[in-house]
């Protein structure tokens, strides 16, 4: 395999992670739900809306691929 598809396959690893952890912030958000997530090298719970608008704003969708490519 060549470092070329070896860079391809982490990218579409990477956007697939990237993107099934907005939906699952998305959703926990929309049920007012906490997370757990990591604030000075410890764990804390948070609300998922907190962190859903600071991590992403009022986006309502996740970018495509195209766009996710081009910001890496």
């Amino acid at each position: 395999m060549s470092e070329d598809e070896i860079t391809q396959i982490r990218t579409h690893v990477d956007y697939g992670l990237a993107r099934a952890e907005w939906c699952m912030l998305k959703e926990k958000a929309l049920r007012n739900d906490k997370v757990v997530t990591l604030s000075q090298g410890r764990p804390c719970a948070v609300s998922a809306r907190y962190l859903y608008k600071k991590l992403y704003g009022n986006t309502k969708e996740f970018p495509s691929f195209d766009k996710y490519e081009s910001n890496l």
